[in-house]
């Protein structure tokens, strides 16, 4: 330090030592000195030092920490006498802060003060000397730690208590000899080289000196070892300061051990670690760089709550400060983060209050529960689309019930007049507004996975291609593109139901593109190891990928999540059902696909349909042309409805067949039993109140092994239908149907 800069000074300990240090700082005699005390640190606050400090406008406190933060600070004098505070203050002082313990202090004050006075005061010179002796032996006496002078050649010429009571010697066996004659060989060794470094060179030393008794005992010393010089400036020897430090050395290798045992633990924990003090991350361990994708030094001193996402960030941070506050708030709760990629992550977090470095902080342990997050939103979902469905197919086999007696009696009333007639294009009408309604619960039916189903092996290339032409010539003003894979798996699918997705997903397209756009049809082989970050766990195999894109307007995100919903629509009213996409949905389920949607606002939308991929060859199925066809023979026609009993009564009976009536199961086996020989056909509801359609079959068919039997219900011949069927039953027809329908379907079951 240069010369002419004040020395900034802080004390710790304000007692009489430190009133006597700032007497002395601030006497006229010690202005060479150019020293200045900034402030004491006392935790009496009536010390005399400490109120004198007060009265002179120099700075206290309490906390001898508080002195770190002064501008400026140069040294700390520690004046309390006291070993823990000394090494408490070496330890935490900041780097560039020297530090006097209230040995050196007093022994330096001392000497510097015998110097200022043979200067100031020759005449009082022996004098001042004998008193400053007398009081530098008794201080030197009363200090606990080992003081000791030397001469240039390193004779020892005083020594303390302390230094006679380690040895074991008296004054007389200490006086006048060296540390070779005095220490063991090691030890003595080392003063040799440090003593020379003092003498030589005339610079203070402050080393640690350890020494190994025959026991194999370790003792270890701070000590500070300064020259001393004559008038001339001239070393002629030394004066030495060694404090016993083998506790606090004990205390810092138990410490040491035990932080290696908790960085062992802590750094190998499968779990995120670290501490939040003033809102920031202290002490990340490795899985807290593994969930966050931050290094471990990024994330030091890094907010916490940059973490946490937008939407659950004022939880946390309520908690958190709950928490610090002492309130009651959970331990264990769960949050989205944000890692380095932007990406959202779900974490779940125990959270404990503790006291680290002397303030409040949160130890956090966090474990990532994205995947159970997932799974979680995987079952909702299907628990969701599993409860509507059932509740779409409930309100379709009821509506197609209803719409079966409306069907019914206009079938019988076309029979009886033509084209000629006042009502028949009324009649017509009726039939086309039946129709319509058929086909709004073949959604519903769709969707519940309940739909009529025609399995074969189809080429999915072929239908995207029909469709697309006919819905471009429909569509003039969308560009539509194709991109469809050479030699792509057949699947086993009902032609004219993935068909009717494909054209729910067209409209869906134009709709999203009111002004015109593009639409791009992509078909792709894949197999399930491509499916991966879905919300379901695609079953292994091969798939065919077929992709719909359109330019239009995009969806937000909350929308995306209802887009499969029955009744849900973006459209105004009166322009859409809400039903097709959800048909769309059940249909692909029902085929044992999945169907994936991708959209942000303004960019457009993507669909994503996976079939699994068939073996098979691909069939050409041919239609058939609707006739009337009369029949003969008694039917046994069972159905709680009243009115679908009475039509389809009527119905059967203008077809050529002679009808028997069962409101129920139970009263269908008790006539079939009866007639048995008389009935050549059972038309039987599937659905109905006690009996069912299936446990009636069964029990006719124990009866008469041969029963013919066509089922007749609301639902479709998915589900129950299709198990009854595999049963032996011999045929099905769903209703609504026409007078030509059943009679089809009589035809073929005789």
């Amino acid at each position: 330090m240069h010369a002419s800069k004040t020395l900034n000074v802080g004390i710790v300990g304000g007692g009489r030592g430190c009133k006597a240090v700032m007497d002395m700082i601030l006497t006229e005699k010690l202005k060479r000195l150019r020293m200045k005390v900034v402030g004491v640190a006392d935790n009496n606050q009536d010390a005399v030092g400490y109120v004198d400090a007060e009265k002179r406008g120099i700075f206290t406190t309490t906390d001898h920490r508080d002195l770190y933060k002064l501008k400026g600070l140069h040294m700390i004098i520690e004046l309390t006498g006291v070993e823990a505070v000394a090494n408490e203050v070496a330890r935490t002082k900041p780097d560039h802060v020297r530090f006097m313990d209230h040995v050196a202090a007093r022994v330096f004050w001392e000497i510097f003060q015998i110097e200022e006075e043979k200067i100031a005061h020759r005449k009082r010179a022996e004098e001042a000397v004998r008193e400053t002796n007398v009081r530098l032996n008794t201080l030197i006496q009363a200090i606990p730690d080992v003081v000791y002078f030397k001469d240039a050649k390193r004779r020892n010429q005083v020594v303390n208590r302390a230094f006679r009571k380690l040895f074991g010697l008296r004054q007389s066996e200490i006086i006048g000899k060296t540390d070779d004659a005095l220490l063991p060989p090691g030890w003595a060794e080392a003063c040799r080289k440090s003593d020379e470094e003092v003498l030589k060179r005339g610079r203070t030393l402050h080393i640690e000196e350890k020494t190994t008794s025959e026991e194999g005992v370790e003792t270890f010393f701070d000590t500070v070892k300064k020259p001393l010089r004559d008038k001339k400036g001239k070393v002629v020897g030394l004066v030495g300061v060694s404090r016993n430090i083998t506790q606090r050395k004990q205390a810092e290798k138990a410490a040491l051990e035990s932080e290696r045992r908790y960085r062992l633990v802590v750094d190998n924990a499968n779990d995120s670690i670290f501490i939040v003090q003033d809102g920031v991350i202290k002490f990340p361990n490795p899985a807290t760089s593994q969930i966050t994708g931050y290094s471990l030094e990024d994330m030091v001193g890094m907010p916490f709550v940059d973490f946490v996402t937008q939407e659950d960030r004022d939880m946390v941070v309520e908690r958190h400060i709950k928490r610090l506050r002492g309130e009651d708030v959970p331990t264990t709760y769960s949050f989205r983060t944000i890692n380095n990629k932007g990406e959202q992550v779900w974490v779940e977090v125990n959270a404990v209050l503790i006291t680290w470095e002397g303030g409040p902080a949160v130890l956090c342990f966090i474990r990532d529960i994205t995947p159970q997050k997932k799974l979680e939103a995987q079952l909702q979902y299907a628990h969701k689309m599993e409860a509507v469905g059932t509740l779409a197919g409930g309100v379709a086999h009821d509506f197609n019930n209803l719409l079966m007696g409306i069907q019914g009696n206009v079938s019988l009333m076309l029979m009886e007049v033509d084209g000629t007639h006042a009502h028949y294009e009324r009649l017509k009408s009726i039939e086309k507004q039946i129709q319509s309604g058929a086909r709004l619960t073949a959604h519903l039916l769709g969707y519940a996975r309940k739909g009529k189903y025609e399995i074969a092996p189809i080429d999915l290339n072929h239908l995207v291609e029909e469709t697309s032409h006919t819905f471009g010539r429909m569509k003039k003003e969308i560009t539509v593109h194709q991109d469809l894979a050479k030699n792509l798996f057949a699947i086993e699918a009902d032609a004219g139901q993935i068909e009717q997705v494909l054209l729910n997903l067209y409209v869906n397209a134009a709709d999203a593109m009111p002004g015109g756009g593009a639409l791009t049809l992509k078909t792709r082989n894949v197999t399930h190891k491509g499916m991966k970050g879905k919300l379901y766990a695609p079953r292994p195999g091969k798939y065919v990928l077929l992709t719909v894109t359109d330019t239009g307007t995009g969806m937000y995100k909350r929308t995306m999540e209802r887009i499969f919903d029955p009744f849900f629509t973006t459209k105004e009213m009166g322009r859409g059902t809400g039903l097709g996409l959800a048909s769309a949905y059940g249909v692909i389920k029902s085929h044992a696909g999945y169907i994936d949607v991708g959209s942000k606002k303004g960019r457009g939308t993507t669909f994503s349909i996976y079939l699994p991929a068939s073996g098979k060859k691909v069939e050409r199925v041919a239609g058939s042309a609707e006739r009337l066809i009369a029949g003969t023979g008694t039917v046994l026609l069972v159905d709680d409805e009243e009115t679908i009993m009475e039509v389809g009564k009527e119905l059967l009976e203008l077809i050529g067949y002679r009808v028997l009536i069962a409101r129920d199961g139970k009263e269908a086996v008790k006539i079939y039993r009866k007639h048995q020989d008389a009935i050549d056909v059972v038309v039987l509801d599937m659905v109905m109140p006690g009996m069912g359609g299936g446990e009636a079959y069964d029990r006719m068919k124990k009866i008469n092994p041969d029963v013919k039997v066509l089922l007749s219900s609301g639902f479709s011949i998915d589900g129950e239908a299709s198990d009854i069927l595999d049963r032996g039953c011999n045929g099905f027809i769903q209703k609504p149907f026409t007078v030509r329908e059943l009679s089809r379907a009589m035809e073929k079951v005789l």
